[in-house]
């Protein structure tokens, strides 16, 4: 159930690739329960955020918070093992190793509920289950797919931060994933996307936020920000009429 405890707390970060500055004092909140969203333009630091939060990129200036833990200074399996998984864009599986071994690599940091969330898994992806012995790149894409979130969830993941999680998906397979995040939202997990399939993303969003150059321009439901005049235009170009 989403609550209004912040689970992730970002303040005033930002960060630059050498002299170029591509976060200014971001500031966002992701709490218990929800799927956040963030959504711009192509360029505008999304994946920039992600890859920080994550802990792929060092060092940052400002503050991010897990679990009112300072994570900032954190190396990537440290910030893992606190049950942040990232899943980049275009993230793939093991295509010469089976469904099952796959989901293995995805625990080796938490071996102890390894069973339970086997468990877990198969009961969300039923087709996994039916085909856990078959080589995985023997998978249709919306498949791979829901092997790359179960390998997540596997790494007792609490908070699991997609990059364009739409990415290459034939339409029925989008509509299937947006289900699919959903239904794990309600067994507790909490979501933070970003991408460039808008419409989608702030379709599943109860939070989200527009970044745009490197700053956050709008927050609110997904719902909003999907109807808000700047957003189209900034995105579709589609201007409002005055009056």
């Amino acid at each position: 159930m989403e609550t209004d405890k912040p689970l992730l707390a970002i303040r005033n970060l930002s960060y630059f690739y050498g002299d170029i500055q591509a976060l200014f004092r971001v500031n966002l909140t992701v709490c218990e329960g929800q799927i956040v969203s963030v959504v711009g333009p192509n360029g505008s630091g999304k994946t920039t955020l992600m890859k920080a939060v994550a802990g792929l990129l060092r060092p940052v200036l400002g503050e991010i918070r897990y679990q009112g833990e300072r994570i900032q200074d954190l190396p990537v399996h440290k910030v893992v093992r606190r049950g942040l998984v990232y899943v980049p864009e275009g993230m793939k599986t093991f295509p010469l190793m089976s469904v099952m071994e796959n989901l293995e690599v995805g625990a080796y940091i938490s071996r102890q509920q390894k069973e339970g969330r086997l468990d877990f898994v198969f009961n969300l992806f039923p087709v996994l289950a039916d085909k856990r012995l078959q080589l995985a790149k023997n998978l249709s894409g919306g498949q791979k797919r829901m092997l790359i979130l179960a390998r997540g969830i596997m790494s007792g993941a609490r908070l699991l931060m997609l990059d364009d999680p739409f990415l290459g998906l034939a339409p029925k397979d989008i509509n299937r994933l947006c289900n699919t995040l959903r239904q794990i939202r309600s067994h507790g997990y909490t979501l933070f996307l970003a991408g460039q399939h808008v419409r989608r993303i702030l379709s599943v969003a109860t939070r989200a936020y527009l970044l745009e150059e490197g700053r956050i321009t709008l927050s609110g439901s997904g719902d909003q920000l999907r109807d808000h005049p700047h957003l189209q235009e900034s995105l579709y170009g589609i201007v409002a009429e005055a009056g």
